[in-house]
C-alpha cells in the first residue's frame, strides 16, 4: 500500500544532496556515521525534510571551521538526539565572534565606487595575486576580504604602490597569525582543556561562548594598544635617523640648531656690553 504523499518540504536523498551542495555519496556517508538521522521510509524510498538539510549545513559549517567528522560525531552523540542541533549550534556559535567579514561580489565597473575613489587599474590584478579579490566571471569581482581590500585601496590612493601595499597585506596576515596563535593558545590551554576534562558538559558550552565573545574585544584592544606603542617607537627611530641625516648633510662648522645666529662672537663685538 503506498504511503502518504510527501509534502513540498520533503525530498529524496538525491534532491537533499543537491540542496546541501554535496554528493549523494557524502550524504550516505553521514548517514552511515550516524551524523544524519535516517529518512522516513515510505515504501522503498526514504524521504528527508528541512531538519535533515539543516543538519547537513551545520556539519558542513563545522567542517569548514576545522572540526573533523569524528569530532562532529562526539558533539552530536554527547547529548540526547532531541538537543543535538542545539549543541551543534552552540559550538558553532562559540566561534562566531571571530567570523571575518563576508565576501562581497560586485560588478567590476562598481569597484571605484565600492572602495570610495579611483585607483590604478592594475590594483585589481595585484590584489588578485595575493588572494584579496578574485574574478569568478567576466566583469564580476568577488572581494574575499572586504576590509583589507578597502584599506589597501585607500593606501594606494595616498600614493603607495599597489605592489608594496599587497606585500604589506601578506606580511600583516602572517604576523597577525602569530598573534592570533597566542590568544588561541590561552583559550585552548586554560579554558577548552578544562571543559574537556569536565566531560564537555552542555551547560559549559554557553559559558565558553560567552568567554570567547568577551575575549574578542580584549584581544582587539590589546593588539591596538601594543601597536600604538610600537608604532610610536618606530616613528621615534625614524625621527632620529632624519635628524642624523640633517646633521650629516649640513655644511661643516655650522651650528645645526635652526633659528639661531650661527656667529655669536661677531654679534658680541657688534653689540658690546656697557
Amino acid at each position: 500500500m503506498p504511503g502518504p504523499t510527501p509534502s513540498g518540504d520533503e525530498c529524496t536523498i538525491d534532491r537533499l544532496a543537491e540542496r546541501a551542495g554535496m554528493t549523494v555519496r557524502n550524504v550516505r556517508a553521514h548517514l552511515s556515521r550516524g551524523l544524519l538521522p535516517a529518512g522516513e521510509m515510505r515504501g522503498r524510498t526514504a524521504w528527508y525534510g528541512p531538519e535533515h538539510l539543516a543538519r547537513l549545513e551545520l556539519i558542513a559549517g563545522l567542517q569548514r571551521r576545522g572540526f573533523s567528522l569524528a569530532a562532529i560525531g562526539v558533539l552530536i552523540h554527547q547529548t540526547p538526539s532531541g538537543s543535538a542541533e542545539e549543541a551543534l549550534r552552540l559550538y558553532r556559535g562559540m566561534l562566531a565572534p571571530w567570523e571575518p567579514e563576508e565576501p562581497v561580489e560586485i560588478d567590476e565597473n562598481a569597484w571605484p565606487g565600492w572602495v570610495g575613489g579611483d585607483v590604478p587599474a592594475r590594483v585589481l590584478d595585484v590584489f588578485g595575486a595575493t588572494g584579496v579579490v578574485e574574478r569568478p566571471a567576466e566583469g564580476r569581482l568577488r572581494i574575499l576580504n572586504p576590509a583589507l581590500a578597502r584599506a589597501g585601496a585607500h593606501a594606494v590612493a595616498l600614493g603607495l604602490s599597489p605592489e608594496s601595499v599587497a606585500e604589506v597585506g601578506v606580511e600583516l596576515r602572517e604576523r597577525t597569525r602569530e598573534i592570533a596563535d597566542v590568544f588561541v593558545g590561552l583559550f585552548r590551554e586554560q579554558l577548552w582543556q578544562a571543559h574537556v576534562a569536565a566531560g564537555m558538559p552542555r551547560d559549559g558550552v554557553a559559558d565558553l561562548r560567552t568567554t570567547v565573545e568577551a575575549l574578542q574585544p580584549v584581544a582587539t584592544r590589546s593588539l591596538l594598544a601594543a601597536f600604538r606603542q610600537t608604532m610610536q617607537e618606530a616613528l621615534d627611530d625614524v625621527v632620529r635617523e632624519i635628524s642624523a641625516d640633517l646633521v650629516a648633510e649640513a655644511p661643516a662648522g655650522q651650528d645645526r640648531r635652526p633659528g639661531q645666529d650661527r656667529r655669536p662672537a661677531q654679534r658680541a663685538r657688534q653689540y658690546p656690553v656697557a
